[in-house]
């Protein structure tokens, strides 16, 4: 799946880690920022209610008094490192006894505070399956400027150590005798080899990149960098000191395009199982495939959800609640599917609605 595999890696491979842990007690904090207010004060004081709120669960749970007060010290050491000066939209806070993690996201969830032997998880798979990372770099006469990009949502990096524009390269490297038809070359062509070197370093080799700039930047930039498998999308244009919702808007339709070509990539990659007959859809059979532990590559429609009720230890799911046998009850089947698939170590991921309709909304491959 080359760089189309990327659904938002780092934040995705974390979930699923901590999905796999069980300890009692497991705080999981999850906070929204309902609205933007100066410094971020509002969205600070949810943090600490919901902090509270949890210190209040573990003391009303009846754990030990010095584990709460613990709890509490690490609490508030996470809470004082989180950084609000970025730019993000929910913060989640995972705490146990052997394990502490805080993951901020650009994206929107609902708030939750509970105390369990695991983490609260699952709903938040869903929404970090169907996006992705990626990195945006615009290439300038003036200032170059660099974005970290979560699906729709860009946050520009102004620690970024970034080369300047080609009017900077002019200045201090050209010599004034130079021969002015070569001279915007040569500054570009040494502009271009510090900003490979800038896409080299500071960036993930796995993480695609969209190059925005006049064109014949660009297409230097293409000659020049080492990494041309990175490049997910090419915008031309000028984009000096743009602000970034106009950055925002004209990569739109390349992340519209490149969800698609992810989606047919998932498709072609799993068609030589399904001409095998290596595969069942629908959900029932799909169930039953993932509670013997054969799933491979789980697919399923985004807005896919089923209630219903296992049975058999687990092995089936029926829809009417049982009425002479011992049962498990699951608000959405599909959320607890996806936990049953990679916590065996496959693979999921979440495609546009409709494209699976011919499978039920939900195909799997096999192991066997």
């Amino acid at each position: 799946m080359d760089k189309l595999a990327n659904k938002a890696l780092t934040v995705q491979e974390k979930l699923v880690e901590l999905l796999g842990v069980k300890e009692d007690p497991s705080v999981s904090i999850i906070v929204n920022k309902e609205e933007a207010s100066p410094r971020n004060e509002k969205f600070r004081i949810l943090v600490k209610n919901s902090i509270k709120e949890a210190l209040n669960k573990l003391a009303a749970g009846g754990y030990d008094k010095r584990l709460v007060a613990a709890f509490e010290q690490r609490l508030h050491k996470l809470e004082e490192a989180i950084r609000y000066e970025h730019d993000f939209q929910s913060v989640l806070i995972f705490i146990s006894p052997q394990r502490e993690e805080v993951i901020t996201l650009p994206l929107e969830v609902t708030n939750r505070v509970v105390v369990d032997d695991t983490f609260e998880i699952r709903p938040l798979l869903r929404a970090v399956n169907r996006s992705f990372q990626y990195d945006v770099i615009v290439l300038s006469n003036k200032q170059t400027a660099f974005y970290r990009g979560f699906h729709l949502h860009l946050q520009k990096d102004e620690q970024a150590r970034l080369p300047q524009g080609v009017e900077y390269y002019m200045e201090q490297f050209i010599n004034k005798k130079t021969d002015p038809s070569k001279a915007r070359t040569e500054a570009i062509r040494l502009y271009v080899n510090d900003i490979d070197h800038f896409v080299r370093t500071y960036t993930d080799m796995h993480t695609p990149l969209i190059v925005m700039g006049e064109e014949k930047l660009v297409a230097y930039f293409k000659n020049k960098t080492r990494r041309p498998d990175k490049i997910l999308a090419e915008i031309h244009g000028s984009y000096d000191n743009e602000k970034t919702t106009v950055i925002r808007d004209k990569i739109k339709e390349k992340i519209a395009d490149y969800m698609h070509q992810r989606d047919q990539k998932l498709l072609e990659r799993i068609q030589p199982d399904i001409d095998r007959l290596s595969y069942v859809s629908g959900i029932q059979e799909v169930w039953q495939v993932a509670a013997m532990k054969e799933a491979r590559v789980l697919l399923v429609e985004q807005d896919y959800a089923v209630e219903g009720y296992s049975v058999k230890d687990g092995l089936f799911l029926v829809f009417s609640q049982p009425q002479d046998e011992d049962y498990d009850y699951h608000a959405d089947a599909i959320d607890d599917l996806v936990e049953m698939v990679l916590l065996q170590g496959g693979e999921v991921y979440f495609v546009a609605p409709g494209l699976l309709s011919k499978y039920d909304k939900i195909i799997v491959t096999t192991r066997y």
